[in-house]
């Protein structure tokens, strides 16, 4: 059982779990009550309960479970195709770059963000591949495969920016493609087409 943020390891996602991550996050960074990024931590982690219940909790019982995650991702690959659809029908000169902000709604971009923040150890805006290995070896990867992802997953480059890592989330939990660098986000070096959105990059 994978689901995001699902930190006490009982198979279900609820509220206290993204408690936890916010705790986690603030204790890492030595974060206060009074310092901004705890509130904007805090506020960001609300605002994803609030959504992942509307769009993910179908029997309202405060609570998300492993089928109704992957259910969610698979009504977002329904609205993503059905947006570039209707945008394709719209435009002769579609801009790739432009259809790709209308992949995913904006409340999961929160998620990513979150996602983001776990790996920005020192906070100063990019991933850089020191802060990608220790943060997976503190989920689980060994130094090995986190390596050998962030090698496969960064391309040469040597920090990941926020939106450079957006579209790698978006990849990771979209695409069926075996070969879209973002297959290796959570350090896992073998998929089955699709099985990413099954994963996490933290437990």
């Amino acid at each position: 059982m994978h689901c995001p943020h699902d930190l006490n390891h009982d198979g279900i996602l609820e509220k206290r779990d993204l408690d936890l991550a916010v705790q986690h996050l603030c204790r890492r960074g030595r974060w206060g009550r009074n310092d901004p990024r705890t509130a904007k931590i805090t506020k960001l982690m609300a605002g994803l309960w609030l959504s992942l219940l509307s769009h993910a909790d179908k029997n309202a019982d405060d609570k998300v479970t492993r089928r109704e995650w992957l259910l969610l991702w698979e009504e977002v690959e329904q609205g993503r195709r059905k947006s570039t659809n209707q945008v394709l029908k719209e435009t002769t000169h579609l801009n790739p770059r432009q259809s790709d902000t209308r992949r995913i709604p904006s409340w999961i971009k929160e998620y990513f963000h979150y996602k983001f923040m776990l790996l920005d150890v020192t906070g100063d805006g990019v991933i850089d591949e020191e802060e990608y290995v220790y943060t997976m070896g503190q989920y689980g990867a060994s130094e090995k495969n986190a390596k050998n992802a962030w090698f496969l997953m960064a391309r040469g480059y040597r920090v990941l920016s926020y939106k450079e890592f957006e579209k790698l989330c978006e990849d990771f939990f979209l695409s069926d493609d075996p070969n879209t660098p973002g297959n290796y986000l959570s350090a896992r070096m073998y998929f089955a087409p699709g099985q990413q959105r099954d994963e996490s990059p933290e437990p």
